[in-house]
């Protein structure tokens, strides 16, 4: 065998192995659902619904795998040369949607919640800006206890309506059966696959999330969005980059500060919503960066350059 000839064998092994070795993200990174950050939940206070109805709010014991606040400060990472020798030259307008883009106007905003956020809807009507809401409904095979309850408040309200599943390794197609089973063929329900540190044998993988979206895809015709941080972004680059669906996925991006000035171009050349704020970077209500009215600071964040009409007119997945 020549030289040549075995090392065109050996290169796809040698690859796999560097892809399997990946780096866990560091905290900026981590969506707040991600326990594999060392998060610990705040227990114990009440639930506002817009009646006045108070309810508690799940115990670790109930909803262990939820989001939680990061016992560290938030940190540059640094940079790794590899993960950006592609970057592509973004335009003005891509450039100006990375700084702060939630304090100029014309930009929306939209939360995203589980059964353990609170929400006082009520007050949250009176910032003008907030326009959707996005919900887990289901995680792994369990399904959110609040999801069917608050679909029926929002959309009563004139809010967007998405719904996440937060994948969990294995059981991927019954995974995602339970996801379309919450979903129920709804066309204004925008359907999200959540994505987190793949490289943890807890999260769905790479190679799972495949599956789940060709499944989605051949059941109902429509494309999940993504949703991912900056280093399952980057995962995602090197992995999938050439698949049709990813091609045409919209990404949710998941970054915890200010400004970004390091996007992960690749399969995507702009976020299409991007959270900013929660309890990752955020530890007491009122303080966050955008401070959404009736919610508390481990409330998710998210932000959309553009109008609501523009965001009414890509609220789909297809």
């Amino acid at each position: 065998m020549s030289s040549r000839t075995l090392y065109q064998t050996l290169l796809p092994l040698l690859l796999t192995l560097t892809l399997n070795f990946s780096c866990v993200p560091q905290n900026e990174d981590c969506d707040a659902s991600d326990t594999s950050c060392e998060v610990s939940e705040e227990n114990g206070s009440e639930e506002q619904e817009g009646d006045g109805e108070v309810e508690e709010v799940p115990t670790e014991e109930e909803d262990e795998d939820e989001e939680g606040s990061d016992e560290n400060p938030v940190e540059e990472e640094e940079e790794d040369e590899e993960e950006h020798e592609h970057a592509q030259e973004p335009t003005e307008t891509i450039r100006e949607s990375f700084f702060s883009p939630w304090n100029k106007g014309g930009s929306t905003i939209v939360i995203d919640a589980y059964q353990g956020n609170s929400i006082d809807w009520n007050q949250m009507a009176s910032d003008n800006n907030m326009v959707g809401v996005i919900h887990r409904s289901s995680i792994g095979l369990r399904v959110d206890t609040k999801y069917e309850s608050r679909k029926n408040i929002a959309k009563s309200r004139g809010y967007l309506w998405g719904a996440y599943h937060l994948g969990y390794r294995g059981d991927t197609i019954k995974q995602a059966d339970l996801f379309l089973d919450l979903i129920d063929g709804e066309q204004d329900t925008l359907m999200i696959l959540d994505l987190e540190d793949t490289a943890n044998g807890r999260f769905m993988s790479i190679d799972e999330a495949v599956v789940f979206m060709e499944y989605v895809y051949n059941k109902t015709g429509r494309i999940p969005v993504v949703y991912a941080n900056h280093s399952t972004t980057i995962k995602l680059n090197q992995r999938v980059a050439a698949h049709p669906l990813f091609q045409q996925a919209k990404l949710w991006y998941a970054r915890f500060k200010s400004n970004v000035t390091d996007f992960p171009f690749g399969i995507w050349n702009n976020y299409f919503l991007w959270q900013f704020s929660s309890e990752i970077n955020c530890n007491s209500t009122g303080s966050c960066l955008y401070n959404v009215p009736g919610t508390r600071y481990d409330m998710d964040v998210n932000v959309f350059y553009g109008s609501r009409g523009e965001l009414e007119s890509r609220w789909h997945n297809y």
